[in-house]
């Protein structure tokens, strides 16, 4: 019967063990986007994960759009911007601020809201 228990107390380290490495794997730096931020600005990155353009507003003025499955990257001074994104050949629009911190990355991740057809859905996070 020991040879069981110590059986069963291995498995279970393991098993911990397992779950330690697999929570402590996603606390490394979001690799997904590589861009160095230049000195003492901040840059918005639009991570468009739908499958259509997306026209780009910052501060009311049209800069490049982001292409399908693409992310496009801004650098600005530090400061609150209102950010306005506009689907091409649909109907889909998103209008917020974003804060734009300097040496960080602040991600608008757009995805298409399967709950209204007339907007995205947009994460904020920052980087």
């Amino acid at each position: 019967m020991k040879t069981r228990a110590d059986w069963m107390k291995w498995a279970g380290m393991m098993a911990l063990a397992a779950t330690v490495a697999v929570w402590t794997a996603g606390c490394d730096d979001d690799d997904d986007y590589d861009h160095d931020v230049p000195a003492g600005q901040g840059t918005l990155v639009v991570d468009n994960q739908t499958p259509d353009r997306v026209h780009v507003f910052i501060a009311g003025a049209q800069v490049q759009s982001v292409g399908d499955g693409d992310e496009r990257y801004y650098d600005l001074a530090p400061g609150l911007y209102r950010i306005a994104l506009d689907g091409d050949d649909t109907d889909r629009f998103w209008a917020g601020e974003a804060d734009v911190l300097q040496g960080r990355l602040t991600i608008l991740k757009v995805n298409n809201d399967l709950g209204d057809f007339d907007e995205f859905n947009v994460d904020v996070d920052f980087d």
